[in-house]
């Protein structure tokens, strides 16, 4: 099979090569040579799209959906959690999105926006904050100060796990929308201290207090996901 790429960053570039390493074929775009809106959109065969670009805020969510004139079996958009917003409690796919951010709400108007053109061929992924190798918030959490929420539980997807979930949730040909948040959930003030520790950081200080209670989970990955071990830690 072949897979179509738009966004060769970070993520994308690291399943381009996994999916080469298992035989896989593949073609990408990055950011310098292709600007969605400008140029034209890749027209090259590929059985499967997968769209992963940051939030083209300048762009008309319609604009953004209509850009794409594909002949895919299968079209995988990258979306974020952050299209729950700040709703409280445990969110899965069944819970209604609350942005509150304008990249967040340019997401959910993109994702309407492709599920009324794509429908039934359209998988929608929702990934937790990203992390692996040299990439993750403790590195960018302040130390000056004590912080706000150590009460407060991650949401984070290891890009090793996240890329798995991608794989298997295509082989399987699933659609609809797909949360993609690691099953475990440690309190961020233990957490961040931990990954400090780890990483020879200077500890940052929480409070023993909750901002943003919001535990994010899905009702799906365990399906196909039943030997996840978790790389948060």
């Amino acid at each position: 099979m072949t897979w179509g790429i738009v966004g060769l960053g970070w993520l994308g570039h690291e399943l381009s090569k996994v999916l080469k390493g298992r035989g896989e074929c593949c073609w990408g775009t990055h950011r310098s040579d292709f600007t969605f809106g400008k140029d034209s959109f890749p027209n090259y065969p590929a059985r499967i799209l997968f769209l992963n670009t940051p939030p083209l805020t300048e762009l008309n969510p319609r604009t953004f959906a209509d850009e794409i004139s594909s002949e895919a079996e299968q079209i995988i958009f990258i979306s974020s959690t952050s299209v729950y917003g700040n709703l409280k409690g445990v969110c899965t796919e069944d819970t209604l999105p609350a942005p509150q951010t304008k990249r967040a709400q340019w997401l959910v108007e993109v994702e309407k926006q492709l599920l009324d053109r794509f429908d039934q061929k359209l998988l929608i992924i929702r990934p937790g904050g990203l992390i692996g190798e040299d990439r993750h918030p403790v590195y960018s959490i302040p130390k000056d100060r004590e912080l706000e929420g150590g009460k407060d539980v991650v949401n984070l997807i290891h890009r090793k796990d996240l890329i798995e979930i991608i794989i298997r949730s295509s082989n399987l040909g699933f659609t609809g929308i797909l949360n993609a948040v690691s099953p475990e959930h440690p309190e961020k003030g233990s957490y961040y201290c931990e990954m400090a520790t780890r990483l020879g950081l200077d500890i940052p200080l929480y409070k023993d207090s909750s901002k943003n209670s919001k535990e994010v989970n899905s009702l799906h990955v365990g399906n196909f996901f039943k030997d996840w071990t978790s790389l948060i830690f």
